[in-house]
C-alpha cells in the first residue's frame, strides 16, 4: 500500500502538474493568438460579425465574439477528453473490491458519464464550434489532454482498482465542481449577451442538459466518498481533497478550500438514482 501511495503521489505531484500545465497553457495562448485573425475569417464568411465585445474572460479582459468561438473549441475538446478516463474507471469499479451495490452504482455512474462528456463535447461544444466556423474541433499537443498511460487498466488486485477509482472521481470532482462554479457561467452570461440564434441554442442546451449532467458527475464524487473513502479514515479523505485541488491545478484554477470541500461531503450521500438521473437497471 505504501508503495502504491508513493506512486500516486509522484503522478499526482500538484506542484509538477501545474508547472506542466503553466509551460502547456502559454504554447496554447501563442497557437490561439495565431489562429485568431483566421478565426475572425471563419466567422465573417458565416455571417457572424467577429468583433463585438460580449464578456470579459477569466483574467478580466474584454472577450469578442471571435475570442468566444476560440473559448468553445477549448470547452468542446476539454468535454470530449472526459470519455476516455471514465469510460476506463468504470471499468475499474467493476474489478474493484468496494461492496456489490457501490461497485454497481459506481460503474453505471461513471460509464454514464463517459456518454455525456461525450456528448457535451462533440454534440453541443463542438457542434456550436462547428456551426460557427465550419471546422470540427481537434485537440492539438498544447491541449495537454494526452492519454494518461496505462494508470486506469484494471489490474489482478481488486485492492488497486479501488484506489485507482477513487483516485480519478477526486480529479474529476475538482474539475466537474470548476466547470459548474466557472466555465458554464461564463458561457450563459456571453451569450446572454450576443443577440445570435446559436446563443439561444447554447443558453437552452447548457440549462437543460449540460448543466444538469454535470451536477450529477458531482454526485458521483460526493457518492464515492461517503461509500468508498470515508470509512478509509483520514488519511483516505485527505488523499481525495489533496486530488480534487489536483483536478482543478490541471486547469491553473482556484484550488478549493478545506471549508468548501467539507461542505460538499458534509452533505447526506446522494441516493444511487441522483446518481445516473433514473432507477438503476432492474437486471442489476
Amino acid at each position: 500500500m505504501a508503495e502504491r501511495d508513493n506512486a500516486a503521489q509522484t503522478v499526482f505531484d500538484p506542484a509538477a502538474i501545474r508547472a506542466q500545465r503553466e509551460r502547456e497553457d502559454r504554447l496554447l495562448r501563442e497557437k490561439m493568438r495565431a489562429a485568431l485573425p483566421e478565426a475572425r475569417e471563419r466567422l465573417a464568411a458565416r455571417g457572424i460579425d467577429p468583433e463585438p465585445v460580449i464578456a470579459t474572460d477569466y483574467d478580466g479582459n474584454p472577450m469578442t465574439v471571435a475570442n468566444f468561438y476560440m473559448m468553445l473549441r477549448g470547452y468542446a475538446v476539454t468535454e470530449k477528453a472526459g470519455q476516455d478516463p471514465t469510460y476506463r474507471a468504470a471499468r475499474c469499479a467493476i474489478r474493484s473490491d468496494l461492496g456489490p451495490e457501490v461497485r454497481d452504482a459506481a460503474f453505471v455512474a461513471l460509464n454514464q458519464q463517459s456518454a455525456e462528456e461525450a456528448g457535451h463535447g462533440d454534440k453541443i461544444f463542438g457542434a456550436a464550434y462547428y456551426e460557427m466556423g465550419a471546422i470540427a474541433a481537434e485537440t492539438v499537443a498544447e491541449d495537454g489532454f494526452q492519454q494518461g498511460g496505462d494508470f486506469l487498466e484494471p489490474s489482478a488486485d481488486a485492492a488497486a482498482n479501488t484506489q485507482k477509482v477513487l483516485d480519478m472521481m477526486a480529479v474529476l470532482g475538482g474539475v466537474e465542481t470548476l466547470a459548474l462554479e466557472r466555465a458554464f457561467p461564463l458561457v450563459l452570461h456571453a451569450c446572454a449577451e450576443w443577440r445570435h440564434p446559436l446563443a439561444r441554442q447554447l443558453i437552452e442546451q447548457v440549462n437543460k442538459i449540460v448543466k444538469p449532467e454535470e451536477a450529477r458527475h458531482v454526485l458521483t464524487w460526493r457518492y464515492l466518498f461517503h461509500k468508498g473513502v470515508a470509512p478509509r479514515g483520514e488519511g483516505a479523505i485527505q488523499r481525495y481533497y489533496m486530488l480534487t485541488n489536483w483536478g482543478r491545478d490541471r486547469f491553473l484554477a482556484p484550488r478549493m478550500e478545506w471549508s468548501e470541500f467539507e461542505r460538499h461531503m458534509r452533505a447526506s450521500c446522494p441516493t444511487v438514482e441522483q446518481l445516473i438521473g433514473r432507477p438503476m437497471p432492474v437486471s442489476i
